[in-house]
């Protein structure tokens, strides 16, 4: 029997292959070693059905938003309560060394929204904060948060007490009533939806999971969007944009490569992948 000096050598030695191992693999597959939990603001939002498209008395309806129709989501989810902050994502860069966005050409505190991001870099984030992008259904439903024939979240009068948003003609930004920013503001400025979440209208487009594709006549369940196409969709509208593309419903269809300074984030996470993790 070797003598307990030894075996602790051995096992010192195990040890330290181990964590080579370990760091080398990371390396390999940065996935799996840079993925680190964040501190996000996560909501669940419940299961639920809902309207989506154009509301009834909204004659500023595009094609692309009709027909309205019923989508039914069966399990619940969670949902970033505000929008990627440039502080949360400048931990996924540091963490993963993932290429940094273009700065914009105003100034931005950490807590202001993230910007500057395509498709895959909002996509990226997501899976690394062990979320994914939403459903289009997803995002709709969590906006609207109960209030189905609502133009906007809070009501159908616009209102720069609720929102960031641009001025009357595009493309420029704006300021008045509880609105101060000129450009992105902090996120969480505003009042929360019902079902607690910030900016669902302004500061950031936010882009979402699937293809841009046409709405179905009938009901449907956990709809993915497309599965194929040329163009992404970005939902919310921003600080940049005129005030008849904040109602809920706008689609923006968008080449997936494309970076603006009012394109950003929101991740959503699936509620079994949570529990499972717990």
């Amino acid at each position: 029997m070797p003598p307990v000096p030894r075996i602790l050598h051995r096992l010192r030695a195990l040890i330290a292959l181990a964590i080579v191992t370990l760091v080398t693999w990371g390396q390999i597959v940065p996935g799996l070693w840079a993925q680190a939990p964040l501190d996000l603001p996560w909501v669940r939002i419940p299961a639920g059905t809902f309207q989506m498209g154009c509301v009834a008395d909204d004659t500023g309806c595009l094609d692309s938003e009709r027909p309205r129709h019923e989508v039914m989501l069966s399990q619940p989810f969670d949902l970033m309560a505000t929008e990627v902050t440039l502080r949360q994502y400048e931990a996924f860069i540091r963490t993963t060394g993932y290429p940094p966005p273009a700065a914009p050409d105003f100034l931005q505190d950490p807590d202001h929204p993230v910007v500057f991001l395509n498709w895959n870099d909002a996509a990226a984030f997501c899976d690394w904060a062990r979320g994914r992008l939403p459903t289009e259904a997803e995002w709709e439903y969590a906006a609207r948060a109960g209030h189905d024939g609502r133009f906007y979240s809070w009501g159908n009068e616009l209102s720069r007490d609720f929102a960031n948003f641009g001025a009357g003609d595009c493309c420029d930004g704006a300021t008045g009533g509880r609105d101060e920013w000129l450009n992105t503001a902090p996120v969480g400025s505003f009042p929360a939806n019902d079902f607690g979440l910030y900016d669902m209208t302004g500061n950031v487009w936010e882009w979402v999971g699937g293809w841009m594709g046409t709405y179905p006549a009938d009901t449907v369940v956990d709809p993915r969007g497309a599965e194929s196409g040329r163009l992404r969709v970005m939902r919310g509208a921003s600080w940049l944009n005129f005030p008849a593309v904040l109602r809920l419903s706008v689609r923006l269809p968008f080449s997936p490569s494309g970076r603006t300074s009012n394109v950003g984030a929101r991740c959503a996470r699936d509620v079994t992948a949570v529990i499972v993790a717990e």
